[in-house]
């Protein structure tokens, strides 16, 4: 019986040939005595299999890591189970994560194991990315929703909760094409499977934005959303989910459902009519026209108001009129366009062509749409900030709380390095918490009414020199006397002003830094600040938030912080501009309407 049982190389050679992962037999000493491959399983660590015989742990590992593997090699022998372990190899093209099974072999007298290990990168990488994902889910300002190919909804955050009325354990027992939903059009039409967002991100693999419908809640209150949907691909490019952000339109959608009442029951006039005369090429403008761009009088040639919208948009807005003249056929656009008080809004544009006293006329009416579109733009500032932060925060986290339990479990333990790294660990966590109650503050700011109330500058001025020369004791903030009164919301002038001089100061170089904030009345019934600064100036790419409202390569809170200011300075009605020839140092300018003298 004895001659037919089977060698030990009998064994493994077996072995070599089923198996699908590398495996390594490694002595007492850690000692590389065998290994298990075939062409099917490729490289143990990256190396020639037939090169780790003869070697040892520490001639192929870091001294650290060597130790780690010896330690659970000894464990396994000393009690003669198997023990897991997880461990990650630093390597030319990366890191690479593993899982391996360390049993004892040899019989009675166990003096070697087999490690059988099993590359884990990807669903590390996966599970990093998932956690990246719930936590931006769960700091957005915008309802967020998952859902998987399959329709089911996997995930929700409380955002979304608020919105769609339901608590997320109930969303995510739910599909989206469920009729439960009780979505339509604002005709009542309900919407069909086939013309849902995700439905079609899920067909054609391309984003679908600014999808907008009713909602019908659980209490039977309605709700108008303003949905945008965009894929996830997998490895081969096949969509493996859909993301869906959620914005509550419903006061929106409210006060263009009251202005369409009065257009169909008063006259074109109480929104923002005009009719261009296509004989002439003269308008006539309503008075609604001449309130929504602050003239008098609104009666130029088609060519005087073209000149009047943006550069980028004027030959769209000249190609739809020509061809709505041509074909007959309704026209409808959105440009921006500036108005007699030098501030550009976003403008919908809609017209038709009609014949009035036998004269062929375009006669169509003109809506602000400015706050939709900051709002968009809100929304993709935020979520990219929110995404770059919490990214470089958690790798922070992570590193040192890796860094923290190798140091622990190290010979050679410090309490001052250990000390270090929990120090790292709770400043990114204090940074997070910082970023979320700033987007907060910014949210709060700019959703007020910003253009109600009256003070005098003065008392901002000096606050901000208060507050801020407590925050930073070594910088000098010089305050102009001025008697101007201004016209808008305290909190956000507040707000605008510490920002800019925070932004300022984080770029000089100076360790004693200058600041001097200057207002003054001008004729045209406004009132200009300057925020002035000597040191290194605010980077270009920095500047490029307020000069073309474009986002930089690299995002963070102070970013952040130069978006609400162009967002707020929007909203109260003035403008910001910042001196680009001003040599060393930062000058910005601000303007804001005046008070006026009832």
């Amino acid at each position: 019986m004895s001659e037919e049982r089977l060698h030990d190389q009998d064994v493994l050679n077996g072995l070599c040939e089923i198996i699908s992962d590398p495996a390594i037999v490694i002595d007492a000493d850690g000692a590389f005595v065998d290994v298990i491959h075939n062409a099917h399983n490729g490289a143990l660590f990256f190396k020639d299999p037939e090169t780790l015989l003869g070697a040892d742990l520490w001639d192929i590992f870091s001294t650290a890591q060597a130790d780690q593997f010896y330690a659970i090699i000894e464990d396994a022998l000393q009690s003669g189970e198997q023990q897991d372990i997880e461990y990650q190899l630093s390597l030319d093209h990366g890191e690479r994560y593993f899982e391996a099974r360390v049993t004892p072999v040899g019989g009675d007298n166990m003096e070697r194991v087999l490690w059988l290990a099993e590359d884990i990168t990807q669903r590390k990488q996966r599970q990093k990315k998932q956690a990246l994902i719930e936590r931006v889910f769960e700091v957005s300002p915008v309802g967020i929703v998952v859902v998987e190919r399959s329709g089911k909804i996997s995930l929700a955050n409380e955002r979304a909760e608020e919105l769609l009325g339901l608590e997320r354990e109930k969303i995510t027992q739910r599909r989206y094409t469920q009729p439960e939903w009780n979505i339509y059009y604002e005709d009542r039409t309900p919407i069909p499977n086939s013309e849902h967002p995700v439905t079609q991100v899920l067909e054609s693999g391309e984003p679908v934005f600014g999808f907008e419908h009713w909602i019908e809640l659980a209490d039977g209150s309605e709700r108008w959303l303003s949905s945008n949907a965009a894929p996830i691909l997998g490895e081969d490019g096949t969509v493996e989910r859909v993301v869906v952000g959620l914005d509550d339109a419903t006061g929106l959608k409210q006060r263009e459902e009251q202005l369409e009442w009065l257009v169909g029951t008063e006259t074109l006039a109480d929104i923002g009519g005009w009719e261009l005369d296509l004989e002439t090429g003269t308008i006539e403008g309503t008075t609604g026209m001449k309130r929504l761009y602050g003239t008098s009088e609104y009666n130029p040639t088609l060519e005087e108001a073209i000149e009047q919208y943006h550069p980028d948009d004027r030959a769209a807005v000249r190609d739809a009129i020509e061809a709505c003249c041509e074909t007959g056929e309704p026209m409808e656009l959105e440009a921006r366009r500036q108005t007699a008080s030098e501030t550009e809004r976003w403008f919908r544009l809609r017209a038709e062509k009609t014949v009035r006293n036998g004269t062929p006329k375009l006669r169509g009416i003109v809506r602000d749409i400015t706050q939709d579109k900051e709002r968009e733009q809100r929304l993709m500032v935020m979520s990219r900030v929110l995404r770059h932060n919490i990214r470089n925060k958690l790798t922070v986290i992570r590193g040192n709380s890796r860094l923290l339990k190798e140091e622990l479990d190290s010979p050679g333990f410090t309490v001052d390095a250990a000390s270090g790294h929990i120090e790292r660990i709770e400043n990114a966590s204090e940074e997070l918490d910082s970023l979320a109650e700033r987007v907060r503050t910014f949210d709060r700011a700019i959703e007020r009414d910003l253009r109600s109330g009256t003070f005098h500058l003065q008392q901002a001025l000096t606050a901000v020199q208060s507050d801020l020369t407590e925050q930073y004791s070594e910088v000098t903030i010089k305050v102009a006397p001025t008697d101007a009164e201004v016209s808008g919301d305290r909190m956000a002038i507040d707000l605008i002003l510490e920002i800019l001089v925070e932004n300022v100061l984080e770029y000089s170089d100076l360790t004693d830094p200058t600041i001097e904030l200057t207002a003054e009345e001008t004729p045209s019934g406004q009132v200009t600040v300057e925020v002035d600064t000597d040191g290194s100036a605010i980077p270009d790419m920095e500047r490029d938030v307020l000069t073309s409202e474009t986002e930089g390569p690299v995002a963070h809170s102070r970013g952040l912080g130069l978006w609400a200011v162009m967002w707020l300075v929007r909203r109260l009605g003035g403008s910001v501009t910042m001196d680009e020839d001003h040599g060393d140092g930062t000058r910005v300018e601000l303007v804001f309407p005046q008070a006026r003298n009832e």
